[in-house]
């Protein structure tokens, strides 16, 4: 017994020239919702690195030159303040930054220009608190001012904090574009599924008299939405793919976890999305197979 063949169809699919479309429509539409997709596991990832890069982290700074020439703090200074911040309630850790540290931090928005050897570099010192106890930040800085006048202590929470809702902000636009996208694919679907029945009335009709129930019916419609599916997945999964590795060519240049989950999430969006396609045409055909003016009288 052979196999049937992809356009072993009762309906003639493809006599219809709008159909030949279809692919190309439902691919793009594939290809945006993996891009959203994309958009939003970015967003996640890149807001997880700076919440845990930032997140229970205060710098304090103090600045050279307060006093005098050349003025800053002496190694007898700089025990005092690791030994009073550590003293601090909630204080985890405290470690003092070298020049060499500092220059790595300022390199971006230095664009070449060469620092004098003299340069009166502040002293910086990364604190790390626990995340549970808040911290009076104002107290300890008055604690500080005694040691050493002009001190200043970032918190990373004013800034980042603002940061965090633009992203949840754009992670939930995204969500919500896919989500309208994805019925967008399913609305085509049902109403191309409507205009063939409608196309192909007589067929229909022709089929029922022989005997054949609408499962068989929508079985045809099933097996042809497969094959434009897999059109589609295979637009949809190389311009991702090229997309994917695109842009690590261009930002990174490196292969890492981030681009393993894109190019998993440029396959398992088509797929799914084909899924959903032959599902919403195979119920589409027997609801609307269902109505009267579909029955033979």
């Amino acid at each position: 017994m052979m196999m049937p063949q992809i356009r072993d169809f009762d309906f003639d699919f493809y006599s219809d020239k709008t159909n030949r479309f279809v692919p190309f429509i439902i691919g793009f539409l594939m290809y945006s919702v993996t891009i959203a997709i994309m958009s939003c596991f970015f967003t996640c990832n890149l807001t997880s690195e700076w919440s845990n890069a930032l997140n229970g982290h205060v710098t304090i700074e103090f600045q050279s030159n307060i006093d005098g020439p050349d003025e800053s703090l002496t190694p007898t200074q700089i025990q005092e303040i690791i030994q009073m911040v550590e003293s601090t309630e909630g204080i985890k850790s405290i470690k003092k930054l070298e020049d060499s540290d500092i220059l790595k931090i300022l390199e971006p928005w230095l664009s070449g220009t060469s620092i004098p050897d003299d340069f009166p570099f502040p002293t910086i010192f990364d604190v790390e608190s626990d995340k549970n106890i808040p911290l009076d930040l104002l107290r300890l800085t008055e604690k500080l001012a005694k040691i050493s006048p002009g001190v200043k202590i970032h918190d990373h929470s004013n800034w980042y904090t603002p940061i965090l809702k633009i992203s949840n902000g754009l992670f939930s636009f995204a969500i919500l574009l896919s989500v309208l996208i994805f019925i967008t694919v399913l609305t085509t679907v049902v109403f191309i599924t409507k205009k063939t029945l409608s196309v192909h009335q007589n067929i229909v009709k022709i089929l029922q008299l022989v005997g054949a129930n609408d499962r068989y019916i929508a079985a045809q419609f099933n097996k042809y939405y497969f094959s434009v599916g897999c059109k589609a997945s295979l637009m949809s999964i190389i311009l991702g793919i090229t997309t994917v590795f695109g842009m690590v060519y261009i930002f990174s240049g490196k292969l890492d976890f981030t681009t393993l989950v894109c190019v998993g999430i440029a396959i398992t969006i088509p797929v799914f999305t084909t899924l959903l396609v032959m599902i919403t045409a195979r119920k589409s055909v027997v609801f609307f197979l269902n109505n009267d003016e579909w029955r033979i009288g």
